[in-house]
């Protein structure tokens, strides 16, 4: 493939334990995208290689033996470079200093460094992210602020773009991502065209509506497990802090100290948590209707709970059955 000598230099960066296709998609796109540009006449807008930070050929997490990447030179300057997605090494590669002082020396040197998922950690521990708003994978976003409070997590985002540092959501993100920096430093009509090549939805804000509701269970306070299992268990009928703190054992204000700390919510945001949970499911799996639904997970009101339904997940209950019914 050839390259124009006026193309934006770009770095995918290969890691041990990244998600192979964090690596290999962004590849894609950016030659699709030189394709098609060269099909409509016009040059080659991106030079896109893997490489990695140190020496030796990463494994993905499967696998995967990322033999093509090249040993990064000391001289080298990129324009862009993109952290993937890891699984199963996230602490190892995080706390790598080869790799994390790799990536605050390129963003020195003028590249715009971007992460997809996991790959976020890393620039946190750079402190590239420090007073500043980023995302990642929203199952990753208690971890991520435990780890780094000077950065401020918008989990239910899926793209933030700080002009010289990027942060995307779930792994899958990568394409959203690529198609960004093709609109952003190409043209948006090129960054249209592939999206139509492969088959993506362009400009997705939100990874709210694919966040699942995971309620941390490991945190030792054994009272504020009590309390846990009393309001999964009384989540779609009426719900007091009163209720929950006789379940729990405890006043009324140490249980919302502890739960808060437990959990990350009080007891009633808990409580919306779960019904909002449930009628996912029954969205996605049953034809009952929304006024129904809204019933059955303790919601008299159908108006509060599509308001409700909205603010957790950014879709509208039609809006949520209409994507993600199972039948």
């Amino acid at each position: 493939m050839r390259a124009e000598p006026s193309s934006l230099h770009i770095a995918v960066l290969a890691l041990e334990g990244c998600v192979a296709s964090s690596v290999t998609g962004p590849l894609d796109v950016f030659a699709m995208a030189n394709l098609l540009s060269r099909q409509q006449g016009g040059a080659e807008p991106f030079r896109a290689e893997l490489v990695t930070s140190r020496p030796g050929a990463p494994l993905s997490f499967h696998g995967l033996q990322l033999s093509s990447a090249r040993m990064a030179a000391p001289e080298d300057r990129f324009d862009v470079v993109l952290v993937p997605a890891m699984v199963g090494h996230l602490a190892s590669d995080v706390d790598e200093r080869a790799t994390v002082d790799w990536l605050a020396r390129q963003h020195a040197r003028g590249a715009k460094v971007a992460a997809v998922c996991a790959g976020t950690f890393l620039l946190a521990r750079s402190g590239l992210l420090d007073g500043r708003e980023a995302t990642t994978h929203w199952g990753l976003a208690r971890a991520f602020e435990a780890r780094f409070p000077r950065v401020t997590l918008k989990p239910e985002l899926l793209l933030i773009d700080h002009g010289d540092v990027l942060t995307a959501g779930g792994i899958t993100a990568y394409l959203d991502l690529c198609l960004h920096l093709v609109a952003k430093l190409a043209s948006p009509e090129l960054a249209a065209l592939c999206a139509k090549m492969f088959l993506v939805e362009p400009g997705r804000r939100f990874q709210a509506p694919y966040a699942v509701h995971a309620a941390p269970r490991d945190h030792g306070d054994a009272a504020v497990l009590r309390a846990q299992d009393w309001l999964e268990a009384h989540q779609c009928g009426p719900v007091t802090l009163a209720e929950a703190a006789r379940a729990a054992n405890l006043g009324e204000r140490t249980l919302l100290r502890r739960f808060r700390k437990a959990t990350g919510d009080t007891p009633l945001d808990y409580v919306q948590r779960l019904r909002v949970e449930s009628a996912r499911r029954l969205l996605e799996t049953t034809p009952r209707t929304v006024e129904d639904i809204s019933q059955a997970v303790g919601y008299a009101d159908p108006t509060s709970f599509r308001r409700r339904f909205k603010a957790r997940t950014g879709l509208t209950p039609d809006a949520y059955r209409r994507r993600f019914a199972l039948r």
